[in-house]
């Protein structure tokens, strides 16, 4: 991976002084007063200056409105009694961190020992993990958390109503996995405090969210559903735009393969309660340390976003939260029915799932790929076909 573009701040202000420093002497040359320039526009001339980052020449880019919606959904999502939380606003990914955890860093406990040098570290944040409870309306262990004015899902009829799926084993790709966000990142260790320096974004795929997508596809080709996983970068180097440059993507290869009968855009979520504590949904499952997930179907709450075959996705989504909560207790967070979109309209059985938040680690993270890919062949299996 080729380093960042960088330049040097130190030298960017000393060129902009010399510079400065060249029209002082042609005003004082001219005898004109220095009061005309004004000390204040000096003042924001070098503040200008320095206000660039020294660690890239690509500025943070403001959330799209899709984005701003992906924003709206994680905030939405928490339990009413907790404070509440926003997500993460998008910066420069990081360089790989050159280390991959464990195959048993699950069972780390919660909190590790600081050094000296993390102990002098101001800017630091607290670690909240929990495990998120079941809230929102339900049918069974089934829960629902309703972002919609004007629709509802009605659990039980999705459960017992067949989607529009035809699975045919061991033949043309059946399944498409994307991202949208393909940097979203996880903590290095599990702790309970967070460096505010450190960026959970990375273009180091054995790191993000494509590692977590890559357990899906291996459950997936193992029991013959064949799986095709697009790791192409969207949110990288602009971030603006992601979901549009995701649904060419996507667009591609449906037209590529008409055999693909289902398309995940897989992510992670991020949590920050007011007082800057980081929420780390995890639930123990077998002994181990799972990241929560989330599954986000979508609704064209008011009809304005051509979006008429919502209903379909939702029985697919509401079938898998049912798959998870009967096998995996406490792996799901309740099902969020969001008035977005989300490129979901391109398929009858298509998902955005959240795995963990950025202080889950990666191994959890992992793990909970594994978990849901089970999940996943069992509740297309119920659509395999001849």
């Amino acid at each position: 991976m080729s380093k960042y573009k960088s330049f040097s701040v130190h030298s960017g202000i000393c060129s902009c002084r010399k510079a400065i420093a060249s029209i002082v002497a042609a005003i004082t040359a001219a005898a004109l007063p220095l009061a005309i320039l004004g000390v204040g526009t000096v003042g924001a001339i070098l503040f200008r200056v320095s206000s660039f980052s020294a660690h890239s020449m690509m500025p943070t880019a403001e959330a799209s409105s899709a984005e701003q919606e992906q924003t709206a959904a994680s905030s939405a999502v928490q339990s009413e009694e907790e404070p509440p939380v926003s997500s993460e606003e998008p910066s420069e990914p990081k360089k790989a961190s050159g280390g991959k955890e464990s195959a048993d860093a699950s069972s780390d406990t919660s909190s590790q020992t600081e050094t000296s040098s993390e102990k002098k570290d101001s800017g630091k944040g607290k670690v909240k993990e929990k495990k998120i409870k079941n809230s929102g309306y339900n049918y069974g262990n089934v829960y629902v958390k309703d972002g919609n004015s004007n629709y509802d899902l009605n659990i039980k009829k999705l459960l017992n109503t067949d989607a529009k799926c035809k699975i045919k084993k061991n033949a043309g790709y059946q399944v498409l996995i994307v991202h949208t966000h393909t940097t979203e990142s996880y903590a290095e260790k599990s702790q309970d405090w967070y460096s505010k320096k450190y960026n959970h974004r990375t273009t180091d795929k054995s790191e993000s969210v494509v590692a977590v997508a890559d357990e899906i596809e291996k459950k997936l080709n193992k029991a013959g559903i064949r799986t095709l996983h697009i790791t192409t970068y969207h949110d990288y180097p602009e971030y603006t735009g992601a979901y549009d440059r995701a649904r060419k993507t996507i667009n591609k290869y449906l037209k590529k393969y008409p055999s693909i009968e289902m398309v995940i855009d897989v992510h992670r979520d991020a949590m920050t309660q007011d007082d800057g504590t980081k929420i780390k949904p995890t639930a123990k499952i077998k002994g181990k340390k799972a990241a929560q997930v989330m599954i986000i179907t979508g609704c064209d709450n008011e009809g304005k976003l051509d979006f008429d075959g919502w209903r379909d996705n939702s029985i697919m989504a509401v079938q898998l939260q049912k798959k998870m909560a009967d096998k995996y207790e406490g792996l799901a967070r309740p099902l969020y029915f969001a008035p977005f979109r989300y490129n979901m309209d391109l398929t009858p059985n298509s998902l955005l799932i959240e795995f963990g938040t950025d202080v889950n680690t990666l191994s959890e993270a992992k793990y909970s790929g594994q978990l849901v890919g089970n999940c996943l062949v069992e509740v297309l299996g119920k659509y395999v076909v001849d």
